[in-house]
């Protein structure tokens, strides 16, 4: 109704994926009634499905061909980074120009100062009890947020973790204690938590506290605020994609540590500046070591990096690429 209806736009933006049917419905719209198509690519549709069926499935070499198919009538393209623009211009040989427009935080992920911080932690209930601990940084913040999907392997976290723990209580004893606070919904999170409590009952995480909350956006930003430092666990199924809780850590201030063997991974995290990544969870473990055993100095130098990032906002970015696409500017 509305592609009858209503007084035809001059463009039409659509966010991919999904890619099925939307790809094919709005071609059809836009070529009936004459409104150019620009295709805003987050990821690829085919690469989260071969998470699920595996990469020679049939129906993901369906998939692919349908987003390659029916992508080639755009008018144009943004990409949220230079290796997923290149992947489409190499793989997928657009016709239309790609340009690149890095995803950055929505405006209610903003740095706290250290008096808002410690108000925020006083009064949510899962740190409320701990506040003198972390205000005299006996125990450190983590927080990481998943879908509890397959693209993210907890089980990298949770051993390094168990390794921490070990050195804590054992060669290292100068080690602070940790509190892990993981958000989110997803279907893995049951398999996990299953995991963290066997782990807790061997007694493998005598020095690390492991909670999992369901916050409101706005509570959920002031934690990322709040925190010592953030974990992703993102692996990128097509490889070019960026991992939106990085964006939205970074955008509170937060430096991150995050798996880092996908090739866009550096468009966002320049590594000693803003964070760090790590292949291994002998890796994941010998940066958190690394990170909250010594004097702080390492760790502030890395919150430095992420306050500066927290200074490029979505507007700036906006404007200096899609508002000059659309004729905005």
């Amino acid at each position: 109704m509305l592609g009858y209806r209503t007084k035809p736009a001059k463009a039409l933006l659509i966010q991919n994926p999904p890619s099925i049917p939307t790809l094919l419905i709005a071609q059809v719209i836009c070529y009936i009634r004459d409104t150019q198509i620009i295709i805003d690519w987050h990821n690829f549709g085919y690469s989260i499905l071969a998470l699920k069926l595996g990469p020679s499935h049939p129906l993901v070499h369906i998939s692919k061909w349908y987003e390659k198919a029916f992508s080639q009538f755009a008018t144009a393209h943004l990409a949220v980074s230079k290796a997923m623009a290149c992947t489409l211009e190499r793989d997928f040989r657009l016709r239309g120009p790609v340009l690149v427009l890095h995803d950055r935080p929505a405006s209610n992920f903003q740095p706290l100062e250290l008096e808002q911080r410690l108000a925020f932690l006083g009064r949510l209930p899962i740190t409320a009890s701990l506040i003198d601990e972390i205000q005299k940084q006996r125990l450190r913040l983590i927080v990481s947020s998943t879908s509890w999907t397959p693209d993210e392997d907890f089980s990298l976290l949770l051993h390094a973790l168990v390794g921490y723990s070990n050195l804590a209580t054992s060669s290292h004893p100068h080690l602070p204690e940790l509190m892990v606070i993981i958000t989110g919904k997803g279907p893995q999170r049951e398999q996990y938590l299953a995991q963290i409590a066997s782990l807790e009952s061997q007694g493998k995480l005598e020095m690390v506290t492991i909670k999992t909350a369901w916050l409101s956006t706005a509570d959920y930003a002031n934690l990322l605020a709040s925190a010592d430092l953030g974990v992703s666990l993102h692996r990128s199924s097509s490889g070019v994609d960026l991992p939106m809780k990085v964006v939205d850590m970074f955008g509170c201030g937060l430096p991150v540590v995050g798996w880092g063997k996908f090739e866009s991974w550096d468009e966002l995290v320049v590594e000693g500046i803003n964070g760090r990544g790590f292949g291994s969870v002998e890796q994941l473990q010998a940066i958190l070591v690394e990170l909250l055993g010594d004097d702080g100095e390492q760790l502030q130098k890395l919150r430095s990096g992420a306050l500066k990032e927290s200074e490029r906002g979505w507007d700036t970015e906006w404007d200096n690429v899609a508002a000059r696409l659309f004729g905005f500017r």
